[in-house]
């Protein structure tokens, strides 16, 4: 019997070990959750139908009303935030949603991870890279790590962006952690 209960503590043990190292690569430094329904909204009907596309959401108030913006390479529209969505968590600086060139839904945390504050966004460029204006680092958001420092970069830290997980059924999109 207790040769049973060892083998099947171990076991656990070996699974949940297993599960630590796939979500870790998936960060919960900021709260996220939101879902859309792509349909809705022309930013992520666009990115999340077109391979190697990504938009930029976030939360402002505009004339004391909160606002959703969602830009991407083919527009930027302001969408009324509505009583299902007040609860809904962004990161820190907004997110980036869109879908690698595998057909694989993406979604990133828009403040740059180097300078580590949400008013520090990353600037989406049409081919697929994300910049931060402060400290000069450009992201691959085909997979989130950094593809060029300025040569006369001091940084206090190296990292990838901050990544979510991502549900995508086709039509609705719900990025959480």
């Amino acid at each position: 019997m207790r040769r049973c209960v060892l083998l099947l503590l171990l076991l656990c043990l070996g699974f949940s070990a297993c599960g630590d190292g796939v979500t870790s690569m998936f960060s919960n430094r900021e709260y996220v959750f939101c879902y859309f329904d792509k349909l809705q909204y022309s930013e992520l009907n666009h990115v999340m139908g077109n391979l190697g596309h990504y938009a930029s959401v976030r939360k402002h108030v505009v004339n004391g009303v909160t606002k959703i913006t969602m830009t991407c390479s083919v527009s930027s529209t302001d969408y009324n935030f509505d009583a299902l969505s007040k609860n809904f968590g962004f990161g820190l600086g907004g997110l980036i949603i869109g879908t690698n060139n595998a057909g694989e839904p993406r979604c990133y945390d828009l403040a740059c991870p180097i300078c580590d504050r949400a008013d520090r966004r990353l600037s989406l460029t049409d081919d697929g890279y994300a910049k931060c204006g402060r400290c000069g680092v450009t992201f691959r958001l085909e997979d989130g790590v950094i593809y060029e420092v300025p040569s006369d970069a001091q940084l206090p830290t190296r990292r990838g962006l901050y990544r979510y997980q991502i549900d995508y059924n086709g039509q609705i999109v719900n990025p959480h952690n």
